[in-house]
């Protein structure tokens, strides 16, 4: 990504429900990291994703990452990223849990966006 990338931003995000975060930060950026935490281990099988919504179309969507962290007994996760993850600025980064088990679940995503 031309440009040299400044600006290191959190979004965090909580809930004890389904997870479904959207990072849309309207200028090109760069993924750095998403950390999750469970306040247990989840009991139910069900997946952790991260998918970019291409601001292109939905023929350029494509999922990031996805874990399951039931496998394990996970009570958290850290995804790393950053060169190779940039994005333009109507890209989005959707992360989803389903949290059948209503595990409160705290993380945030963060970003860096092109100085």
């Amino acid at each position: 990504m031309p440009g040299e990338l400044a600006n290191v931003q959190f979004q965090p995000f909580t809930g004890a429900g389904a997870i479904a975060e959207t990072l849309a930060p309207g200028a090109k950026f760069r993924l750095l990291r998403i950390e999750a935490k469970w306040d247990a281990a989840p009991s139910d099988s069900e997946n952790f994703t991260v998918d970019l919504d291409a601001g292109d179309g939905a023929t350029y969507d494509a999922e990031i990452d996805s874990v399951d962290p039931s496998v394990g007994s996970q009570t958290g996760l850290v995804f790393v990223y950053g060169v190779g993850y940039e994005y333009e600025a109507d890209d989005e980064i959707d992360i989803a849990y389903a949290n059948t088990g209503t595990d409160t679940i705290s993380g945030r995503i963060v970003y860096e966006l092109e100085k």
